[in-house]
């Protein structure tokens, strides 16, 4: 009910994932455990975080630094982006600076003209990404003054990313399964 899904489509689905051993449950029992990494890998197979989601790359001129303190200090933003990839990851698992600042927004073409971002086709520092699904937006989190996106979602937009995003997804994944209760 919370997924909003169809409960034979849900029975289906934990019945493939059961058969996968990515969880654990009595015969049509509810869950009792799931293999968090192999879960979101099996997700991480099937996505790939700039080709599901319209991406559009663009430099900050200022740099990422400047950007941030810019986009927390604005009111409206908040409730339109939510970051993700390395900047994300690098809160809970830094693994090196991150380089590349990837936020989910609608619409992206509005945040890169109210911050002044130049579009990029190569060299770019920030993507923005109009997001495929709603669900980008569920369980995010609020850390100075800026939400960023599930831990979840980070890890696999990580290890579905280029450059040195999958390690960091890898970190990350890390970090979740060592800190499960939070």
């Amino acid at each position: 009910k919370a997924a909003d899904l169809a409960p034979g489509y849900v029975s289906r689905l934990l019945n493939t994932l059961y058969g996968e051993a990515l969880i654990e449950r009595s015969p049509r029992g509810p869950v009792e455990d799931v293999d968090i990494a192999g879960l979101l890998g099996r997700w991480a197979e099937s996505y790939d975080v700039f080709k599901a989601n319209e991406a559009e790359m663009f430099v900050a001129p200022e740099g990422v630094d400047r950007l941030l303190p810019r986009l927390a200090a604005d009111r409206g933003v908040g409730s339109r982006i939510a970051i993700t990839g390395s900047f994300a990851a690098s809160r809970l698992a830094p693994v090196a600076s991150p380089a590349l600042l990837t936020v989910y927004c609608d619409p992206p073409a509005l945040i890169a003209n109210d911050f002044g971002l130049l579009p990029a086709p190569e060299g770019a520092n920030i993507a923005l990404l109009r997001p495929f699904d709603r669900v980008v937006w569920l369980r995010t989190s609020i850390g100075d003054g800026l939400r960023y996106a599930a831990p979840s979602q980070v890890a696999v937009d990580c290890l579905t990313g280029n450059g040195r995003m999958p390690a960091e997804g890898e970190a990350l994944l890390g970090w979740m399964l060592a800190n499960e209760s939070e």
